[in-house]
C-alpha cells in the first residue's frame, strides 16, 4: 500500500506543484470515502488504490500544473467522482471551486465527501450544463473538463460559464488536433508506473467567441454532459 503514496510524492516533486501539508491525508480520506461508496456500485473505473492515485489524483495535479493564474473561481463540468475539481480544491484550499455533475448518485457522493473532508468554498451542482447555464453564467475564471469529449462540444458547453479573460482547459486524447487554442503537454519522467504524458487544450474565452462567430462551435446542437471513460 505504500507504493501509491510514494508515486504521489514523486509526482508532486516532478511537477513542482506546491500542495498543503494536509493534502496527502485528505486524499487518503477521499479515497476511503470513495471505496465505501463503491461497495454499493462503481463510481469510477479504477479498481485498485494504485490506479486511483495515478489516474484520479496525479492526473488532476498534471492538469493543475497548466492552469493559468489566477485559477479561481473554477468550475469542473462533468466532474464524476470529483476529478479533477475536488482534487484541485484539496491542492488549492483557498480557491472557490464548483463541481457540476448530472448523475444523482455521483452528486450525492460528492456532498458526502465534502462533509467528510470538512471542505468550505466548494459548491456542488446536480444537473446538466445546459440547464445550469442561466443561474451560473459568466462566473468562472477557469472551466475544466477531464472526460473525453470533442473540443468543439466542450467549448459550447463551457462558454456560458466563462467570465471575460477566462480559460477552458480540457484533457485531450493523443490524436486530437483542435483548430483553436493552445496544446500543453505535461510529462512525468521517468514515468515508471505514473501517467507518462498528458495533453491539455487551453482555450481562452476570446478564442471560443471567435470560433462561435465563424460557426465552428455551434451553440444549439443537441447533446449533454461530456461522456466519461474510466472516471
Amino acid at each position: 500500500m505504500g507504493a501509491p503514496w510514494t508515486d504521489l510524492r514523486e509526482a508532486i516533486a516532478a511537477l513542482r506543484v506546491t500542495v498543503p501539508d494536509s493534502f496527502e491525508s485528505q486524499v487518503r480520506q477521499y479515497l476511503t470515502t470513495l471505496a465505501r461508496w463503491e461497495r454499493a456500485g462503481r463510481l469510477t473505473g479504477y479498481r485498485d488504490l494504485g490506479a486511483q492515485v495515478r489516474h484520479l489524483v496525479i492526473e488532476s495535479l498534471m492538469l493543475l500544473s497548466v492552469v493559468p493564474a489566477p485559477g479561481a473561481p473554477l468550475l469542473d463540468i462533468g466532474t464524476g467522482a470529483g476529478v479533477p475539481g475536488l482534487i484541485l480544491k484539496l491542492a488549492r484550499p483557498d480557491w472557490r471551486v464548483a463541481l457540476m455533475e448530472a448523475g444523482r448518485r455521483r452528486a450525492n457522493f460528492l456532498r458526502d465527501a465534502a462533509r467528510t473532508l470538512g471542505m468550505t468554498g466548494l459548491a456542488i451542482h446536480h444537473g446538466r450544463a445546459e440547464s445550469l447555464a442561466g443561474s451560473l453564467g459568466e462566473r468562472f475564471r477557469t472551466v475544466t473538463m477531464r472526460a473525453v469529449v470533442d473540443p468543439g462540444r466542450g467549448a459550447r458547453l463551457a462558454r456560458p460559464f466563462l467570465e471575460p479573460d477566462s480559460v477552458l482547459i480540457m484533457t485531450l486524447g493523443p490524436a486530437a488536433a483542435p483548430e483553436s487554442g493552445e496544446i500543453r503537454e505535461v510529462t512525468l519522467a521517468p514515468a515508471g508506473d505514473l501517467p507518462g504524458r498528458r495533453r491539455f487544450l487551453i482555450m481562452r474565452r476570446a478564442e471560443i467567441d471567435a470560433a462561435v462567430s465563424r460557426g465552428t462551435v455551434r451553440t444549439h446542437d443537441r447533446g449533454g454532459e461530456p461522456e466519461r471513460r474510466r472516471r
